[in-house]
């Protein structure tokens, strides 16, 4: 009974009219989607169909369980706000059902070298979903496009995708360009040698003088 307590709570506690409350509830229809402003929300991670409240401020709102549990949070549609898309919950129920990935309504959102990748070889569709989910808690989704875009190493497993993008990440930065050495000491390079006999001549041959 824990709606009928949160009911009461929102009464006794917050002042709202019965109107107010049910005002502040949406249902979670058999697609996972909440309505809000007109608009459809994705919610994760709750078992539909269900019932849920949601919260609303001036630019945002949020999706919560009855306890209280956030569920959802993201920019009004009024606002025209981009908001990032759950892709590890998404790539989750993807992995569990290769087959939605062509009709689910993300799929458009997807950037297209991933999407190639994961149909480039329909039986490792699933692992590949799974592999690039476990990716993304490294890299964005974007990052890991822009890779597979500039090598196109659609036979690679995911893992082995990371360890090279690992090792292009470990690789020495590029030369940064600044306006503050003159020009005479631009690409001079110290004879070590020299350096060594100043140091320490005795050992390398040098004078004192």
């Amino acid at each position: 009974m824990p709606e009928i307590h949160h009911i009461k709570h929102l009464r006794e506690k917050k002042g709202l009219s019965l109107s107010e409350i049910v005002r502040r509830h949406a249902n979670v229809n058999k697609y996972g989607e909440v309505t809000v402003d007109g608009e459809a929300f994705v919610v994760h991670g709750i078992p539909v169909p269900n019932r849920v409240l949601v919260k609303k401020e001036w630019d945002r709102f949020m999706v919560l369980s009855q306890e209280g549990e956030v569920y959802l949070e993201a920019p009004r549609p009024y606002t025209k706000k981009q908001r990032e898309l759950p892709w590890k919950d998404i790539l989750a129920e993807w992995a569990q059902k290769p087959r939605v990935v062509e009709y689910s309504r993300f799929r458009v959102y997807l950037p297209e070298a991933i999407r190639k990748y994961f149909m480039e070889q329909p039986k490792q569709t699933a692992s590949r979903i799974r592999g690039v989910q476990k990716l993304l808690e490294r890299y964005t989704v974007y990052e890991i496009a822009q890779w597979l875009d500039k090598y196109q190493r659609w036979d690679l497993t995911p893992h082995e995708i990371g360890v090279l993008m690992e090792a292009k990440r470990s690789e020495y930065p590029a030369k940064w360009e600044e306006a503050y050495t003159p020009s005479v000491f631009v690409d001079y390079e110290t004879d070590l040698h020299v350096y060594d006999q100043r140091l320490c001549p005795s050992r390398e041959g040098g004078s004192r003088a």
